[in-house]
């Protein structure tokens, strides 16, 4: 009697030790960032200093707990025209001029300048937010 419920009982509390660390796996509260791509977020204006252009929005963004962020876009369209070298651009905070940005829970309005190199074309392609923007947590 002794040895069936040994017998059953080990392949039980396998079982409930693996349901136990996925749920340990997949019961984090992972942090979530949501850029709002509607009206809340706007260009601002751009502007070139040295050999280096600026590329001022304002971004819309939520995150469900207090967190750190970078933010990193991709801009082909002004490669194309010439006003920038590389498609690649990295996010500064205008506020403190920080390459992470501080975000608290709920909505954050964050005043971004995308940094790239200058291609010597004083032209923008559209008056408008990057098309591709990345936001990672840290």
């Amino acid at each position: 009697m002794k040895k069936k419920i040994f017998r059953k009982g080990i392949p039980f509390l396998i079982i409930v030790a693996v349901i136990a660390i996925c749920f340990s796996a997949f019961n984090k509260n992972d942090t979530v960032v949501i850029l709002d791509n509607s009206n809340k977020s706007s260009f601002v204006d751009f502007y070139t200093e040295d050999d280096k252009v600026y590329i001022e929005c304002i971004l819309n963004i939520y995150a469900n707990e207090k967190t750190e962020v970078t933010i990193t876009a991709t801009d082909t369209d002004n490669v194309k025209i010439g006003l920038l070298e590389s498609p690649v651009l990295t996010g500064i905070d205008k506020t403190d001029g920080d390459r992470t940005f501080k975000l608290k829970g709920g909505e954050n309005e964050v005043t971004v300048l995308f940094e790239g190199d200058y291609a010597g074309i004083y032209q923008i392609s559209a008056r408008e937010i990057p098309r591709f923007i990345e936001i990672k947590v840290k």
